[in-house]
């Protein structure tokens, strides 16, 4: 099926979005790891999300995860005082019609799930326990980058027009469904690795330090 330019167009909305919500990775069309979650809706019918973006979420020493609980060569007293930062996913999926969302769309793939839709187009009703809803209006949308060398731990848009109608709640997943996304994006961004690993070469062809060197 052909992508409409609406769709595309609001992919990069969810984009600006996701980036202000502090993720340091976004990518579009992101095929996730969805072993072992159940599906309880028929909508919850697709792999490949619109748009996904990773960052970190800081959770009490209490709520560390499972196989973080034992380590090698690691020791930290009082540990109660300190937050453990995680990766989590926030994942978009982009709705330009009624027919479109009647198709189905990711619900439980990544820890928060959202749809993004122009205003009014979807009832907050309509969407399954836990998926959250942000709506888009295009009268009003308006982006700014803000000065992130002046204020560097501000967002780095400035955004009018996106509305957040209803939060997304936190799903804890499975952490290689997690590391899966990372991965992708990893290896999408290093695509030419021919080119990484002749570069890496390239930089030991010093002949006042390289003995043998066969490139």
């Amino acid at each position: 099926m052909v992508e409409s330019p609406s769709h595309m167009y609001l992919k990069q909305v969810g984009k600006l979005w996701l980036y202000n919500q502090m993720c340091h990775m976004v990518e579009e069309e992101v095929k996730l790891n969805q072993l072992g979650l159940l599906r309880y809706l028929e909508l919850d019918n697709k792999k490949v999300i619109d748009v996904v973006g990773v960052g970190l979420k800081y959770f009490p020493w209490k709520r560390r995860k499972i196989q973080d609980e034992l380590y090698d060569d690691f020791e930290l007293e009082k540990p109660e005082k300190y937050e453990i930062g995680y990766n989590v996913l926030r994942g978009l999926e982009i709705k330009v019609s009624k027919s479109d969302f009647k198709n189905g769309f990711i619900c439980t793939g990544t820890n928060y799930n959202y749809v993004l839709a122009p205003t009014k187009l979807i009832s907050p009703s309509l969407l399954p326990k836990g998926v959250g809803l942000i709506e888009y209006n295009r009268f009003k949308f308006d982006v700014t980058e803000n000065d992130l060398e002046e204020h560097p731990t501000s967002r780095p848009y400035t955004i009018k027009g996106l509305r957040v109608v209803k939060r997304a709640q936190y799903r804890n997943l499975p952490q290689f469904h997690i590391d899966q996304v990372i991965s992708t994006i990893a290896q999408r961004r290093t695509s030419n690795r021919h080119e990484s690993y002749y570069n890496v070469l390239d930089g030991l062809t010093n002949p006042e330090l390289v003995y043998s060197l066969t490139v």
